[in-house]
């Protein structure tokens, strides 16, 4: 493997990184000391997101102190792989170099087992000066705690934000007020809002855009989660993925879902179910909801509800449920608030707000959404926000629309009806 390894590090440090890597909007520090670990789901920007670090870098060092290494990489087997032979293989290429002055950037290193003592060992002995990246959070955060304890700082980083969307297209985002291009980021956030926000589909004619959705959808559900768990009921757990495309924005409940099996005639077990839902949490394929609650006890009984991790997906597997913009909306608000690194949860006491916000623990934000408000719903979506102000001693909320704009004071709680374009864009 030490030979493979030298032709994978020698391979990086000869080739030129596109002259031109799109910034994202998540800041990491270069220099901190500690192992700067980012977590997101499979094809959000992840590596590219490592060659605009690697391009910093670059401006104020010499390619050759930085080692890339992609774990997918077919040449390394992982029969014969040690993670020591990264760095004798460094050391025999470069004899001169000092090891403690490299920068270690590791692509989805959960493809490996006991990274995490190797990475320990790397900051203890050679350098603190470590990026990783990985598709599985469970994996990731149980190695984080249990073997660098304390020694990382966690990032995460989903597909791209309505801001990052129009930045690719190189739309404006500060010009909320020409009539033109009000018009413009409209259109481009219904476009957003159907096609999702995966990097590498932003300029696919609508065919490809689909196959390559459902190609990820392929690998994460075969790579991430049947291989790496050896799944043997694999009809089982794709019906659950159809199932929770079709209830995006709804509550899930697994024993109903349990039950309806069974009245189908497919035997598996409850704890199996549950089993298969945190697979999908873990490969950040699909967002749970928890409803709130000061209990901790209360929040993990309640049902939670469910939400896609991009909404191309719902357009890419279910064209019928794209077309009800309400749930779709909803389901772009989460991902949304996730991309702005939010603690969210939902909220019902006798009527449902979609979104409650915290912040250090305390409520923060009030948050509803519905596509289409008019003088059948308005009263229905106002009570949402009203009755989680009360419950929570707050006197204003947003109410997230399609096109509407305005701001009403009903019951002293003031509540202001934002476009999502506009609320997108001001984030």
């Amino acid at each position: 493997m030490i030979e493979i390894l030298k032709n994978i590090i020698k391979d990086f440090h000869t080739t030129k990184l596109k002259k031109e890597v799109f910034t994202r909007d998540l800041k990491v520090p270069i220099n901190s000391g500690k192992v700067i670990t980012i977590t997101g789901p499979r094809r959000s920007g992840k590596s590219m997101f490592f060659h605009s670090l690697i391009k910093e870098l670059e401006a104020k060092s010499s390619k050759k102190k930085i080692i890339y290494i992609n774990f997918e990489d077919d040449r390394i087997i992982k029969e014969k792989f040690k993670f020591q032979d990264i760095l004798d293989a460094y050391s025999q290429l470069y004899p001169e170099m000092e090891l403690s002055e490299l920068y270690f950037f590791f692509d989805e290193i959960q493809e490996m087992e006991d990274w995490g003592k190797f990475i320990r060992r790397l900051t203890e002995t050679v350098t603190s000066n470590i990026f990783i990246t990985g598709s599985s959070a469970k994996m990731l955060s149980a190695d984080i705690v249990s073997t660098l304890r304390g020694r990382s700082l966690v990032y995460h980083l989903y597909p791209l934000s309505f801001k990052e969307y129009c930045g690719f297209k190189k739309i404006d985002t500060e010009d909320l007020y020409s009539t033109k291009n009000k018009n413009l980021l409209y259109s481009t956030y219904q476009e957003f809002m159907k096609k999702g926000g995966y990097p590498e589909t932003v300029f696919f004619n609508e065919d490809l855009r689909i196959k390559t959705l459902q190609s990820y959808t392929d690998v994460m559900l075969y790579r991430d989660i049947i291989e790496r768990f050896d799944i043997k009921n694999i009809f089982v757990l794709k019906d659950m993925l159809r199932r929770f495309v079709a209830n995006t924005a709804q509550t899930f409940s697994t024993n109903k879902y349990f039950n309806d099996l069974k009245s189908r005639d497919y035997k598996i077990s409850k704890d199996k179910l549950y089993e298969y839902a945190e697979y999908f949490r873990d490969t950040f394929f699909v967002h749970q909801l928890p409803k709130y609650s000061a209990s901790i006890a209360k929040q993990a009984q309640a049902l939670k509800k469910t939400y896609m991790i991009d909404t191309g997906i719902i357009s890419a597997y279910n064209f019928s449920l794209a077309q009800n913009y309400g749930f779709v909306l909803e389901n772009l608000v989460c991902n949304e608030l996730l991309k702005r690194d939010k603690n969210i949860f939902y909220q019902k006491n006798g009527y449902e707000c979609d979104f409650v916000t915290t912040e250090k623990d305390e409520v923060d934000e009030l948050i509803q959404v519905c596509y289409d408000l008019n003088d059948n719903n308005k009263k229905r979506e106002y009570k949402g926000i009203l009755s989680a102000a009360k419950h929570f001693n707050k006197t204003k909320g947003i109410l997230i629309t399609d096109m509407i704009e305005d701001e009403i004071i009903v019951d002293g709680i003031k509540i202001s009806i934002i476009p999502a374009w506009k609320w997108m864009s001001n984030s």
